[in-house]
């Protein structure tokens, strides 16, 4: 089976809006089907019909993107750690490929992952830090063997939010509960969970296999 090179940021850009196309080729091939119908929103019923057109697009996107990222993931040079990407950010269902064992180095030059994270306001403050077994946000310095943490997204009015809730032990030996705020740091999108994920992997409790 040949290896797909292709950066892991990018294979979970293209399967979420995948979902997107499917559904509107399914939308599209519905309604044309139904055209003959001489359809019109004129009662309940052609109402009822379009709701269950839509629905039905809408499934067609979801199994659509499912079945590509059952074809793409396989073949991924890290499989595992993209699966577990694309099952937080709810594409296909859950499921697990590769193993834990890659390299580092090869993976964050691989996917052009930055190791340290800038506040969004001040492209000199440096506000996360990824050094192998330590992580740092803002001065606090975390081991990852006692480091736990969690992917939610948190309701703020009629927007959403991704924060990533943890609590650890700092050099200090206190214990500290916190959140990151991902609209506080520079990065790209799904960049910091990937950074979490493939840290979490190789030197954390492996608590991506929550997702």
């Amino acid at each position: 089976m040949k290896t797909l090179n292709l950066n892991i940021l990018t294979i979970v850009n293209v399967l979420f809006y995948s979902r997107i196309i499917f559904s509107l080729i399914c939308a599209c091939v519905l309604m044309y089907l139904y055209s003959d119908k001489n359809f019109k929103i004129t009662n309940s019923f052609d109402g009822f019909a379009m709701m269950g057109l839509i629905l039905l697009s809408a499934i067609g996107g979801i199994f659509g993107a499912d079945l590509l990222k059952k074809i793409i993931v396989p073949r991924s040079k890290y499989p595992l750690v993209l699966n577990l990407l694309c099952n937080m950010n709810g594409l296909g269902k859950p499921k697990y490929y590769g193993n834990t064992e890659f390299d580092l180095n090869n993976i964050i030059q691989d996917n052009r992952l930055r190791l340290t994270l800038y506040y969004i306001n001040n492209p000199q403050y440096p506000i996360l830090t990824f050094k192998e077994n330590k992580i740092t946000y803002f001065t606090q310095e975390y081991d990852w063997n006692t480091f736990k943490w969690k992917h939610t997204i948190v309701s703020q009015g009629k927007q959403e939010k991704s924060v990533l809730q943890f609590e650890g032990i700092n050099q200090n030996n206190i214990q500290i509960k916190d959140n990151i705020d991902f609209e506080k740091i520079d990065a790209k999108d799904n960049e910091v969970l990937l950074l979490f994920i493939i840290h979490d992997l190789l030197f954390g409790k492996k608590s991506s296999f929550y997702y």
